[in-house]
């Protein structure tokens, strides 16, 4: 990792990551159900 750190390439970081975690969660809601329903009755 580098130590500069500008406004583009923290925004492609952040979108890259939020890419992954929602990938993430897709995976997760097709395999495990009902953590969804769970996390629906927590809000």
């Amino acid at each position: 990792m580098s130590g500069t750190s500008s406004p583009e390439a923290v925004k492609k970081l952040l979108e890259n990551m939020q890419g992954d975690l929602r990938g993430l969660s897709l995976e997760c809601r097709k395999k495990f159900p009902p953590v969804k329903e769970v996390r629906a009755g927590l809000g």
